[in-house]
């Protein structure tokens, strides 16, 4: 993970402490536009697969970028990250509904 993927992350948990469901889109956005690389949709998975979650992150370079993922799953023993597509379309479709969250500063 990059530090300026780092600090973006901790934005968000300083604002909103361990709820952050629903800012996936944001930091991943915030983290594309920092330092490139393309935003993936995806599924979290947990308990052995046996849980999922949708969830946004950042590729580059071949690899993940995924502060907010890495932090959920830190605990996990199985944990899993499984992408589904990385179509900016779609993101920039989704977005708007999440901005009312976005962290200025």
């Amino acid at each position: 993970m990059t530090d300026r993927a780092a600090e973006i992350f901790e934005k968000y948990r300083a604002k909103y402490g361990d709820n952050l469901q629903g800012c996936c889109p944001l930091i991943a956005d915030e983290i594309q536009r920092a330092i490139g690389g393309e935003v993936v949709a995806g599924e979290l998975t947990w308990y052995g697969g046996s849980c999922r979650r949708t969830h946004w992150w950042v590729e580059k370079d071949g690899k993940t970028i995924d502060p907010m993922g890495d932090a959920f799953l830190a605990t996990e023993e199985y944990p899993g990250r499984e992408r589904i597509h990385c179509s900016r379309t779609v993101f920039e479709q989704i977005l708007p509904r999440y901005e009312q969250w976005r962290v200025t500063t």
